[in-house]
């Protein structure tokens, strides 16, 4: 414990102030810093895992049709008597259907003899939508301030200490205090401490 006397209060008020005018300026000096990126975690919540299936087409089953012979996309299922049968061929259709739990195959082949069409088409039945989590940690941030605090104290013989005091934090990094002792009115005692952080 440190002693001061009367005289210099005054300094001692004066250089907390400058400390809390100090920290104003600096504060005002950090805005045009650039913050601290935050820690960003992604988590992929559905992974597509690829893999392969065998089909067997169904290749017995047929459909006769008539093709047109100049058109082959004009297909009709029966002949009519105002249609000249010499202008169609007769055409086979194989058409199937395969599936399983993630897909639904299409599969079209038209024949005379020739193949004259064949298609394929597909339809998923996988998700469609990936769902992914973000997580944002933000840095942690320690703001600057001025507190004020009393302590007392003293042991079974007497009562030693009823103090009030100033403290002044710097950002959590460091920080200076102002304790007067009021136990003795006559001559009160004044403190003043400084510190650091130790862990981070």
């Amino acid at each position: 414990m440190i002693n001061f006397s009367i005289k210099t209060e005054r300094l001692l008020l004066l250089i907390i102030l400058a400390l809390v005018v100090s920290n104003l300026f600096l504060k005002q000096c950090s805005n045009f810093k650039a913050q601290d990126q935050p820690t960003v975690t992604i988590t992929k919540d559905t992974i597509w895992q690829t893999k392969v299936d065998t089909f067997k087409v169904q290749t017995v089953k047929y459909k006769t049709v008539y093709v047109n012979k100049e058109d082959t996309s004009q297909i009709i299922e029966n002949l009519t008597e105002t249609e000249d049968a010499s202008l169609f061929n007769q055409a086979k259709v194989y058409q199937d259907t395969l599936s399983n739990d993630d897909i639904d195959i299409y599969s079209y082949n038209l024949l005379d003899g020739n193949l004259l069409d064949s298609q394929l088409s597909y339809k998923l039945k996988v998700p469609r939508q990936i769902t992914v989590t973000k997580t944002i940690e933000h840095p942690k941030t320690f703001r600057s301030g001025l507190y004020a605090f009393t302590e007392v104290g003293g042991n079974t013989q007497q009562l030693s200490n009823l103090s009030l005091g100033l403290q002044y934090n710097r950002k959590g990094n460091w920080f200076a205090s102002y304790r007067l002792n009021l136990n003795q009115l006559q001559s009160p005692t004044h403190n003043v401490g400084v510190g650091v952080r130790v862990f981070k």
